[in-house]
């Protein structure tokens, strides 16, 4: 296995510039327990979120491919340093075992994703609420959950966090957690291997709470639907907890049979909006205690200031103000922030669609009448749903806007974000196409446009 390990690392260090992969790659130290399982030792909490956040997924998939199996790569502190390899291989073997996972099917819950580790806001406790509510079997309308926000803003922490509080505290019950595609691309499977009896059995009888994530994939998807139509109903009459979420309300999805809307509207339907500005302070408050690193307040303040849509690209500029304090061996200040806040600069509104358009037919060579017309050549679909997705990530742009200003439906919409996110997952080249777009979108002028002051001490306690 230490072999396969190497051939990864060979892989990294091709792929990535040679400073990312001295500073991130090299320094992890692999490790095997017993039972097959395989670890990576980290030097200190911030370097382990930070390879957990930005290189854990795509260091799995190599070593799957390698392998051909399915091991889950497992991060954690070394806390001491090995004297040399055969002490190290001491060390490893002593190591008391991992508690077995309680029953659960699907993609594996993250852990740190718990109701504890949920910064509760005006924006979110209701969400936050009704979850909790579902998880404990307290007061709570019903045994359907619907989550809807948009990208970043937690309904997949709070989605997870009930199956975790119910592994911890119901420890024999069954949690299904995984995507509405991974759910149509398992009953897929079945129906070409002729287990579908199987399949059903699984999702019926087997499973005690069902967490499905990006319900909107089933749009148009007529067979899935309706196999999904059924195992809800034979969940739902057996008291079955259900949790669904989505970037959309039920009724914006399109193409949605009926059976199926009235399954997702049936109990509580919680959105989940933007943060305030204390709770953004909050948020970064949290997360810096987590990386343990003290973070002035005056710092988070300002980051909360400029960073308001997104929980997820603000904590990422957070650990990027964090990395960049570290590597260059200074204090975390309002300088720093702001260096880190151009490279982000969500606070500009200047950035419109149309200036994506058009950046977008420049790099891929397709005029604005090829890019909003009809034409399914693959140079001309790629640049659309590439300009789509950036339109919606970085605009915020609600399914509405981007149908009216792509001249598309709303299931045309969806499919579009639907193919970016898919070709993501499978093509680095895919995924460097995408990053040199919004690096010339970072870059441009009406980026840049509105300016970041520099605020004054702050005068809160």
């Amino acid at each position: 296995m230490e072999s396969y390990w190497e051939e990864v690392k060979h892989i990294f260090k091709g792929r990535l510039a040679s400073s990312a992969y001295q500073l991130w790659i090299e320094p992890l130290q692999a490790s095997f327990g017993n039972a097959g399982e395989f670890f990576l030792d980290c030097p200190n909490p911030f370097f382990l979120h930070w390879v957990r956040n930005h290189y854990l997924s795509d260091l799995e998939r190599e070593y799957r491919l390698l392998t051909g199996g399915t091991t889950q790569i497992k991060l954690r502190l070394l806390k001491t340093p090995a004297k040399n390899k055969e002490d190290h291989s001491h060390r490893l073997q002593s190591c008391l075992p991992e508690i077995s996972r309680p029953p659960s099917s699907g993609r594996l819950l993250n852990k740190a994703f718990t109701f504890e580790q949920f910064v509760v806001g005006a924006s979110n406790r209701f969400a936050f609420q009704a979850s909790r509510a579902l998880a404990g079997n307290d007061a709570f309308y019903g045994r359907t959950l619907f989550l809807t926000a948009q990208p970043g803003l937690g309904k997949s922490h709070l989605s997870q966090a009930v199956g975790n509080y119910i592994q911890t505290n119901y420890r024999h019950h069954q949690v299904f957690y995984l995507t509405a595609e991974d759910f149509a691309n398992e009953m897929v499977a079945a129906l070409r291997q002729g287990a579908m009896a199987q399949f059903k059995d699984k999702f019926r009888r087997q499973c005690d709470t069902l967490l499905l994530e990006g319900v909107h994939f089933l749009s148009g998807k007529e067979k899935i639907q309706a196999e999904l139509c059924y195992t809800l109903d034979c969940l739902a009459d057996l008291n079955k907890k259900l949790v669904f979420t989505s970037p959309y309300l039920p009724m914006e999805i399109p193409h949605l049979k009926q059976e199926l809307l009235s399954r997702f509207t049936g109990g509580v339907i919680t959105p989940i909006d933007p943060p305030d500005f204390s709770t953004r302070v909050s948020i970064l408050t949290r997360k810096a205690q987590d990386r343990q690193v003290q973070v002035p307040r005056e710092v988070k303040e300002h980051l909360a200031t400029y960073l308001t849509q997104d929980v997820r690209q603000m904590v990422s500029a957070l650990d990027n103000l964090l990395l960049k304090a570290a590597t260059l061996k200074t204090d975390i200040n309002l300088d720093l922030a702001n260096e880190v806040l151009r490279d982000f600069q969500a606070a500009s509104q200047a950035l419109r669609i149309e200036d994506i358009q058009k950046l977008t037919g420049q790099v891929y060579q397709v005029s604005q009448e090829e890019l909003l017309g009809k034409s399914r050549k693959k140079k001309i679909v790629k640049a659309r749903n590439l300009a789509i997705y950036l339109s919606h990530h970085y605009l915020q742009k609600q399914l509405k806007d981007l149908a009216r200003s792509f001249r598309r439906t709303h299931s045309t919409i969806i499919h579009s974000l639907e193919c970016v996110e898919r070709d993501l997952k499978v093509s680095a080249g895919f995924a460097a196409e995408l990053q040199y777009l919004e690096e010339r979108l970072q870059t441009s002028r009406r980026w840049r446009q509105s300016t970041l002051p520099q605020p004054k001490a702050s005068t809160r306690n």
